[in-house]
């Protein structure tokens, strides 16, 4: 049998990793926007571009929240359900207020600057990955322990 040492170190570097991977590949996919941008040089490809950038993080943020929202319908704790739901709508609802905001100050002023933009601001960034980590920790300590795959087949 192998070393529960380094059986666990696998499982906390792939853990690390995958977490990670998640800033490098949104990296990956802003420096390949950005070229594209720039070996086409158009107005027309800035534009898209700038309304990929202002919908990423907001799209990305609803669609966890949705994706959530609908696997919290089977929770066993009615009162972590409600909350639960409750805060997933309260997140869709900000990130919604935000994209809305920001595309209006993108069609109004054309800033070149992302401070400028709310979807990249620390509060909206901080407190969607917050809130989310906040609702699975509670989730988690209410959810009925999982049967180890050693007692399954006894």
């Amino acid at each position: 049998m192998e070393d529960r040492f380094i059986k666990y170190s696998k499982l906390y570097a792939l853990i690390f990793l995958l977490f990670l991977s998640v800033p490098v590949l949104l990296g990956l996919l802003i420096v390949l926007f950005y070229g594209l941008s720039k070996v086409v040089a158009s107005g027309v490809v800035d534009v898209i571009y700038g309304l990929t950038m202002i919908t990423i993080a907001p799209a990305i943020f609803s669609a966890a929240y949705f994706i959530f929202f609908r696997r919290t319908a089977k929770h066993p704790v009615v009162t972590i359900r409600v909350i639960s739901k409750f805060l997933f709508v309260v997140g869709i609802l900000a990130s919604a207020v935000v994209l809305t905001l920001d595309m209006i100050t993108f069609f109004t002023q054309f800033q070149i600057d992302i401070a400028k933009y709310h979807c990249f601001s620390i509060a909206y960034l901080a407190g969607n990955v917050g809130g989310l980590f906040l609702i699975a920790i509670m989730q988690a300590f209410t959810t009925a322990k999982e049967v180890d795959w050693m007692d399954r087949h006894r």
